[in-house]
């Protein structure tokens, strides 16, 4: 097989493949103002990176872009990756902010959310955000379900193996992930927890978990996470 040969697609592999979504003015307004290979891989894994995210507060440091060896390949290494950073920025498709408690900076899309956030930073509004997340990284290969709770979740033991057995055959792979990366995100690690939100998805349809999360991204309730009030 030649080296070319290797690097093509080899198309989707399920019939329901899940979405991100991307506004309707990243082609109308946006995508004529991007001028590099190497920015439209970074906004377009941004949509992807936030898209994966859980909770109202949603941003990415750099160093968790830099975490991302298959991003860091697609960009030129840690320098490309800053020079498409900056670029995005100088074209206000990516907001900057800096906390004033030493955290490192803040990248968030230029969005209703994205700029309440900027706004709350620059007037000291913002409240670090303490909860534990598991790392969101592109890869060819994904991680089964042992592998999975060994890393979020504690050592598996030969009753809960056969559990977890159990739950791989009765669940999508991709459901299993998502519905582990939730419990972390909530510091809910315990595998009930999870098989609570996989049974319900199962039941009411992993489509409402969206449009929770949807609901969750209003501006107003947005700008409250910050400010401590119910």
């Amino acid at each position: 097989m030649t080296s070319e040969a290797s690097q093509t697609f080899a198309g989707f592999q399920e019939d329901h493949l899940e979405s991100v979504r991307v506004p309707e003015t990243f082609f109308t307004q946006l995508l004529p103002l991007i001028g590099s290979l190497s920015q439209l891989r970074l906004l377009l894994y941004l949509f992807w990176y936030f898209e994966q995210q859980e909770g109202e507060i949603r941003h990415i440091l750099f160093h968790d872009l830099a975490a991302d060896p298959l991003l860091l390949a697609m960009t030129g290494g840690e320098k490309g990756l800053r020079q498409a950073l900056q670029s995005l920025i100088n074209i206000d498709a990516i907001l900057e902010a800096h906390p004033e408690n030493g955290d490192p900076v803040h990248y968030f899309i230029n969005s209703p959310q994205g700029r309440e956030a900027v706004k709350a930073i620059r007037n000291s509004q913002w409240q670090r955000n303490i909860q534990s997340k598991i790392p969101i990284q592109m890869s060819g290969e994904k991680p089964n379900i042992f592998e999975l709770y060994e890393k979020n979740i504690g050592v598996i033991t030969p009753m809960m193996a056969d559990i977890l057995k159990e739950d791989e055959q009765a669940y999508p792979s991709e459901w299993i992930e998502e519905a582990i990366r939730i419990a972390v995100t909530r510091n809910a690690r315990n595998w009930k927890y999870v098989q609570a939100i996989l049974e319900r998805w199962q039941k009411e349809g992993r489509g409402n978990e969206q449009h929770r999360r949807d609901d969750s991204q209003d501006p107003d309730s947005y700008r409250e996470s910050w400010l401590g009030r119910k």
